[in-house]
């Protein structure tokens, strides 16, 4: 077995775990911003983390070709995907012990991003509609100020819009 490979794939997840961590602080400081209605702020965050996840394709796709490698290397089918831990098997028990550490941390970050990430969506869903129900109250305001004249009958008023389309 070639303990360089499993060293450069160590180095890969020990990047894509850093990076997952500042996304994990990008999505806790997102909630802050949706919070308080930061639109300019949540456009820069979406940003960052568009770049960032450019950086983790990138990671992935060379993290592909040493899984492949290293396939080739214990004479596994490469088109078969092999798990963490049928690949510690077959090395060294200290490599074997890092890279389970590695995929421990990223299993319980990718959670923690994911619920945070679940939060914010609610946030943004909770925003949307309460946008929509003030644009539905404004858009049904009448023009007098109720439906009845000092006789009794019923006014006809028109609406007063505030918005030509509604989206």
């Amino acid at each position: 077995m070639n303990n360089q490979l499993i060293n450069d794939l160590i180095d890969i997840l020990e990047k894509e775990l850093k990076i997952y961590e500042d996304i994990l602080e990008i999505s806790k400081n997102k909630t802050d911003i949706i919070v308080k209605g930061k639109v300019k702020e949540l456009e820069n965050i979406t940003e960052l983390e568009q770049s960032f996840i450019a950086q983790i394709g990138k990671l992935e796709a060379a993290r592909e070709d040493l899984v492949d490698k290293i396939c080739s290397d214990i004479g596994k089918d490469s088109s078969k995907n092999i798990t963490v831990t049928e690949l510690m098997g077959y090395i060294e028990a200290s490599q074997a012990e890092r890279l389970n550490s590695y995929k421990e941390n990223m299993v319980s970050l990718l959670k923690e991003i994911k619920d945070k990430n679940d939060l914010n969506a609610k946030l943004i869903k909770s925003s949307i509609d309460y946008i929509d129900f003030s644009i539905n109250i404004m858009s049904n305001v009448s023009v007098e100020g109720n439906n009845y004249s000092g006789k009794a009958q019923i006014n006809d008023s028109e609406k007063k819009t505030y918005f030509d389309v509604k989206l």
